[in-house]
């Protein structure tokens, strides 16, 4: 009597765990069809663009930012870090001075739309600076920097597009120092 007994519960059991079987082959089936509906419906404008968005950036810039208690004969400094992604923009920027820059941005940036990402600061002499950090897109060419200083000069440079950089506002001008 015992083994009549086990047999109808074996038999649920069975019963039961084939049912799960075939539900859980209905997802798996329905899952691979949606995704084959929905793969080969994914135009190649929005497939470059997830490639590009899965490797966002170049790298991190950090900047460390000093200024003398005089600089910029006791005036405060704009700075401009451009992070250019325009080829051909690259090579004008690289012809500018920072006078030229600042009298010539807002035409820059409509001429270029696209073509360059601007970060811009404004600090005082003496001013303490935290650091600073940001990711550079994948897509940038090159980096500049642009000092609005008062004195005669280009105060302007090119800066690497990743890594640590020191930046010293001095009285007339300033200088960078990579790490």
């Amino acid at each position: 009597m015992t083994i009549v007994d086990r047999q109808p519960g074996l038999i649920y059991v069975s019963r039961h765990i084939l049912i799960m079987i075939r539900r859980v082959l209905a997802v798996c089936f329905t899952l691979t069809v949606l995704g084959a509906l929905v793969g080969c419906g994914v135009p190649k404008g929005m497939a470059k663009r997830a490639a590009r968005t899965a490797r966002v950036s170049s790298g991190k810039l950090s900047l460390q930012v000093a200024l003398s208690s005089a600089a910029n004969q006791n005036s405060p400094v704009a700075v401009d870090v451009l992070l250019i992604k325009d080829k051909s923009f690259l090579k004008t920027a690289q012809g500018l001075s920072a006078n030229d820059w600042f009298v010539k941005k807002l035409q820059l940036q409509r001429q270029f739309p696209n073509g360059m990402e601007v970060r811009s600061w404004e600090w005082v002499p003496g001013q303490s600076v935290k650091p600073i950090s940001f990711v550079v897109p994948v897509d940038t060419q090159g980096a500049m920097m642009f000092a609005n200083y008062a004195s005669a000069g280009p105060h302007s440079a090119p800066l690497p597009v990743s890594g640590k950089i020191v930046i010293f506002l001095d009285d007339d001008d300033f200088t960078i120092q990579s790490k």
